[in-house]
């Protein structure tokens, strides 16, 4: 086969390493967008794999494939494309399972750098679990299907420092960003790049400790629950996995690429998600609020694909939360996350940890 010519979806570009994309999950303002993105989730995931089509493959038009560009999730629907699940224009056609061929050799090649980081800290005693788009690809989703930026590993918080020490060791250099040293070394995330590209992520938290009280190292926390898996690093139990996406969500008020909100739906219909079970743990979490902002931006995206569990009306000013946010202000996203953490404490506490890291990278060496 003809390769394709060697010109990047925007989704893979530099300038789209961002979690900025262009869906606003409710956002009024653009119907056609939303609507768009619906048909894109309901080609993607309707009929499941193996399951015969008698009407033949979902076709999609240009703009549906231009939007699954934008928003990550060209090698899914690669891979789709190439099992005749779904029709495109044939101009797009070669180009879509080059994409789906690509991310799954990346794919390989960042779960090759997470087990060299895993090995290392297996012989120093320290447990590793996968975040994010690692984590559904550990048999939730194909290899080949689930783009990502970087790989994110989480570790005990009492041994975050000894774990950026080995990533440093076994990985590479250091991703610092410009005038945040202080936050870089004291906040949730350090980055390390490897020379084959591969960006890894050490957490001690899911995000910024101040935002929600995630139990990590409880007795019945994340590490508690999680399973043996591939590569030294261990498996989150699902319904964990999926309250940590909505952590991740409401983190970026809920403005995130297409493929973060795939990877809600597809664990909703797996069906092993107990809902009480999880707004209870949300409750402890003191994430109840975005559990169910989560829930509700899932059914938006994909009605009818899931049995919506019953949610309290959300306030009138929680529309403020759907509103675009990736040019915002830090101020502005701040205000917006009133309308997402559980109370005006929560977001007290979480605004002043944020000014006070800001104030000490003003104050330190670069």
């Amino acid at each position: 086969m003809r390769r394709p010519v060697a010109r990047p979806f925007p989704s893979e570009s530099a300038a789209a390493r961002v979690n900025g994309p262009s869906l606003g999950v409710t956002d009024k303002r653009h119907p056609e967008v939303l609507a768009r993105a619906r048909v894109l989730v309901r080609a993607l995931i309707a009929g499941g794999r193996s399951e015969a089509r008698p009407s033949g493959p979902v076709s999609l038009d240009d703009e549906s494939v231009a939007l699954a560009s934008t928003e990550g999730i060209t090698p899914w629907l690669g891979a789709a494309v190439a099992q005749g699940r779904i029709a495109v224009p044939s101009r797009h056609r070669e180009q879509l399972v080059w994409e789906h061929q690509m991310c799954l050799a990346a794919n390989v090649v960042r779960a090759r750098t997470g087990a060299q980081f895993a090995e290392r800290c297996r012989e120093a005693g320290i447990a590793a679990a996968w975040l994010k788009g690692m984590a559904m690809v550990q048999g939730i989703l194909p290899p080949g299907e689930r783009s990502m930026i970087d790989v994110d590993v989480l570790v005990p918080a009492s041994r975050w420092g000894q774990a950026c020490q080995l990533a440093s060791r076994v990985i590479g250099d250091e991703v610092v960003v410009a005038g945040r040293p202080y936050t870089a070394a004291h906040d949730y995330v350090r980055a390390f790049t490897s020379s084959a590209g591969v960006t890894l992520e050490v957490h001690r938290y899911v995000c910024e400790s101040s935002l929600f009280g995630i139990d990590h190292e409880g007795p019945d926390g994340l590490f508690a629950r999680a399973r043996p898996g591939q590569g030294g690093i261990s498996v989150l139990d699902e319904g964990d996995l999926f309250l940590t996406f909505a952590a991740h969500a409401a983190k970026h008020t809920f403005e995130l690429p297409l493929r973060s909100f795939l990877d809600g739906i597809v664990l909703l219909r797996r069906g092993r998600l107990n809902m009480a079970t999880l707004q209870a743990r949300a409750r402890g979490w003191r994430m109840e609020t975005a559990l169910q902002l989560w829930l509700r931006a899932l059914a938006v995206l994909a009605p009818g694909a899931f049995e919506a569990p019953n949610l309290p009306g959300a306030s009138p000013l929680a529309g403020l939360v759907w509103s675009r946010t990736r040019e915002a202000s830090a101020w502005q996203r701040f205000l917006r996350l009133g309308w997402i953490v559980d109370g005006p404490g929560d977001w007290v506490r979480h605004v002043a940890s944020r000014v006070l890291l800001r104030a000490r990278d003003a104050v330190s060496p670069t």
